[in-house]
């Protein structure tokens, strides 16, 4: 099959550590490669599992993050290169163990990517699985396939960066006839959200900011939005295309995340807050938000979010992409409460406990959600390297979702 490969240049990774000592400064091993090319086709490891075609992969931020910030830890400590990266997956099935039910081959699937001790047909359970909380598995590194969080970090499941992978039934979600597959990528973005909100749903009346304008904070957005919460939204944006774009599709305040400290002028405004300006140290912002959720992964937003925040108030991080030498004053400080949303877990929708995925869908069909928007650059996997470049320019190629795109 064809499929983009990450390995690891152990050559290069070892010339940039000695460039790192020598220059004092982290962050420059890049030893993480790229190869386009013909590689073995994943077989199924259990009839429980399905192999799945590739139709559409969208770029998740941990992918961004090892793209643009050549930085792995995202990924956990379970990692074995080479893999064929690619999490967030659309596709068709093309084959099915005999023990699979009721999944049909020919369906259009989206696919939970999470490999837990369910998916690693672990028994008994780790006591995180147990409990219900698969996102914080001991057993990563167990089971039927070898170490990985997840499909498109797994050497042995492959992943959507490939022209077909492997999946547990469990991961599987059928989609209806009425969903463009273009849509269907955003879903596993969109269960992100959800997680994101209704597990940490802010109060009546709230303060809420939303750092990154990405296509998981506009997501992250639109969800407050449809839940019907009555509460202040402001969106701290990054580049000046995504702060208009905020206002098109969204009812909330937006700003200019710049490097002036007019961004904490108007954090103030919006919270009811004030701002300092040491001598020593950096700005300061008295008062905050009830919650931050954080939906860019960058280390620079990470720490303004955490600024933002209100004493004693939420900060839930819901990307990861690149957070090396954070400064915790601000946690120290001001006792900011932080949270992560986890990955796989239920929700409570409509009165029911279901799997945030399928939430998802239901929204994707009650809904309309401006795909065009926020889905805004295509390729096929030959031109991956126009894609990381257009990653790597976001704001001169005003990119939101970058997504690949298989020919099937």
């Amino acid at each position: 099959m064809k499929a983009l490969t990450a390995a690891l240049n152990i050559k290069k990774e070892a010339w940039d550590r000695v460039k790192s000592t020598i220059l004092r400064r982290s962050g420059l091993t890049s030893g993480i490669t790229f190869r386009l090319g013909e590689e073995p086709e994943p077989e199924l490891v259990s009839p429980q599992w399905v192999k799945v075609r590739s139709i559409m992969s969208g770029i998740s931020d941990m992918d961004e993050g090892m793209i643009v910030y050549h930085d792995l830890s995202s990924f956990g400590p379970f990692l074995e290169l080479p893999f064929v990266p690619g999490n967030e997956n659309v596709g068709i099935v093309v084959e099915a163990g005999r023990s699979v039910q009721p999944i049909e081959l020919g369906q259009r699937v989206v696919v939970d990517p999470l490999l837990a001790c369910t998916q690693r047909q672990v028994d008994p359970p780790c006591p995180s699985c147990s409990r219900g909380e698969p996102h914080c598995c001991r057993s990563f590194n167990r089971g039927v396939v070898g170490p990985g969080m997840m499909i498109g970090a797994c050497p042995d499941t492959g992943g959507g960066w490939g022209d077909v992978f492997i999946a547990h039934h469990s991961q599987i979600h059928p989609l209806s006839d009425t969903m463009e597959t273009e849509t269907a990528v955003l879903l596993p973005e969109l269960a992100r959200a959800v997680r994101t909100v209704l597990h940490n749903p802010p109060s009546s009346g709230d303060r809420v900011i939303v750092m990154g304008c990405g296509s998981l904070g506009l997501l992250t957005v639109m969800v407050l939005e449809i839940f019907g919460y009555d509460v202040n939204v402001m969106i701290v944006a990054e580049h000046p295309f995504e702060v208009a774009l905020a206002r098109k599709l969204t009812r909330s305040t937006a700003t200019l995340a710049d490097t002036s400290g007019a961004v904490y002028e108007d954090v103030a405004e919006f919270v009811g807050g004030s701002v300092s300006y040491p001598r020593v140290g950096s700005i300061t912002l008295h008062g905050g938000a009830d919650v931050v959720y954080e939906t860019s992964g960058a280390a620079h937003f990470v720490e303004k979010g955490l600024r933002f925040a209100g004493e004693g108030k939420r900060f839930v991080l819901s990307a990861l992409k690149q957070i090396r030498a954070l400064d915790i004053g601000p946690i120290w400080h001001k006792a900011v409460k932080i949270l992560g949303p986890g990955w796989s877990n239920s929700v409570l929708f409509d009165g029911d406990k279901v799997n945030a995925f399928d939430a998802a869908a239901t929204l994707m069909e009650r809904h309309p959600f401006p795909v065009d928007d926020l889905v805004s650059h295509r390729f096929p996997l030959d031109q991956y390297q126009q894609a990381f470049a257009t990653l790597e320019d976001r704001a001169a190629q005003r990119a939101v979702k970058v997504i690949f795109h298989h020919v099937v």
